[in-house]
């Protein structure tokens, strides 16, 4: 009650300014360092799944996280998150996203252990003639890793917050859940696209735009209706919320086509649209009661262009033995493949025309009852990035 009737006092005087981003936040560079150094690199990262690393010790996936380039590697079950740069003159071991080779720079042949520290440099004695003091620091820089099922998240800080601070253990405890029922099989592609990451966030829990910008996609197989009712006035549902909650799993809509997958996977949760948002940059959706995953990773790379590593997850499948359940499997990711990337383009064109426009407009958005979440988020975020 008390927080309806501040609010309503703010709505009533003008000082709602911290709840919407100007359009500045997405085309400044100043805007784009502050979120690497106040989200990207204090945060807690999505950074991939276990099944992409092979079982041999020298496999290794490479990520971007804001600037920095993070090798992810596994040895006797343990997985470790390393920069890619050698110490000796700083150059990048891998160009490659994964790789399945020892970790040994191509410059000087200076080779490191999974877990980052210092193998071997060929003539150490002879001529470098190091210092116990400059050997100590002769190793990969080392970051914090958690594995939550096969979630991987990395962490840049010397001094990380503890993972269940970011994101409620409700949330993780689901990913280890979920993880027992994936097949190993995953689907993966990378893209570049040209807006600000934060659009596609805003997008994502924008629950109106579907009926209309996926009109003959996404809008046909679910039911978004119940986002139709009315909306309480803005300033109702405006609160300050923390980092605990700008992470949510939530039910959006109901599949109505559930039982085209039922010979193929079982559920792992009721049937319906179901999301999962890790802030800052995490977006996973099963459409079909959990018998399906798409994840969607993002990391800027410019105010106006961002890096999305795209995944689709399926449940082990209730029977692979014939050729016809092959076919039929086969077929099925082939579609559900095809229709992922048919709506996101969808929303990506139309992102790309808000960064276009961004470039010319003197307009600053108009915010909707309806987008109270989104509101919420960015008074959180301009805090955490204090600006």
């Amino acid at each position: 009650m008390l927080n309806t009737l501040f609010q309503f006092c703010k709505n009533e005087l003008g000082l709602h300014r911290d709840y919407f981003l100007p359009k500045y936040f997405y085309t400044s560079p100043d805007i784009l360092e502050a979120e690497y150094k106040n989200l990207f690199y204090k945060l807690w990262i999505f950074a991939g799944l276990t099944n992409e690393l092979d079982d041999s010790p020298k496999a290794w996936i490479k990520r971007t996280i804001g600037e920095k380039e993070v090798l992810i590697v596994k040895e006797n079950e343990k997985y470790f998150a390393l920069e890619n740069v050698c110490p000796h003159r700083n150059i990048k071991l891998f160009d490659e996203d994964a790789g399945i080779r020892p970790l040994v720079c191509r410059y000087h042949a200076w080779s490191f252990n999974s877990d980052g520290s210092l193998k071997k440099i060929p003539f150490e004695d002879r001529s470098y003639k190091l210092e116990p003091s400059q050997l100590s620091k002769a190793c990969l820089t080392k970051y914090n890793v958690e594995i939550y099922g096969k979630f991987i998240f990395v962490n840049l800080s010397k001094n990380p917050i503890k993972i269940t601070d970011q994101i409620d253990p409700i949330i993780l405890k689901s990913f280890k859940l979920l993880s027992r029922l994936w097949f190993n099989q995953i689907y993966i592609r990378k893209e570049i696209r040209s807006f600000n990451w934060k659009l596609k966030f805003e997008n994502l829990r924008d629950t109106l735009h579907p009926v209309f910008l996926h009109s003959s996609t996404l809008n046909k197989e679910i039911d978004f209706s119940k986002h139709f009712e009315e909306s309480k006035p803005l300033f109702k549902n405006l609160r300050r919320i923390n980092l605990l909650h700008a992470s949510s799993f939530t039910k959006d809509g109901v599949y109505e086509h559930g039982a085209e997958h039922e010979s193929l996977f079982r559920r792992s949760i009721g049937e319906g649209y179901y999301n999962w948002f890790l802030y800052p940059n995490f977006h996973m959706a099963s459409p079909d009661g959990g018998r399906t995953y798409n994840i969607a990773a993002l990391n800027p790379l410019s105010p106006s262009q961002s890096e999305i590593n795209h995944y689709l997850i399926v449940n082990k499948p209730i029977a692979l033995n014939t050729e016809s359940d092959k076919r039929k499997f086969s077929s099925f990711i082939s579609n559900r493949l095809l229709g992922i990337k048919t709506t996101l383009e969808e929303d990506f064109v139309a992102l790309e025309k808000v960064q276009e426009a961004l470039k010319f407009t003197d307009r600053e958005q108009l915010i909707g009852a309806y987008e109270h979440y989104n509101a919420n988020i960015a008074s959180l975020y301009r805090r955490l990035i204090k600006k």
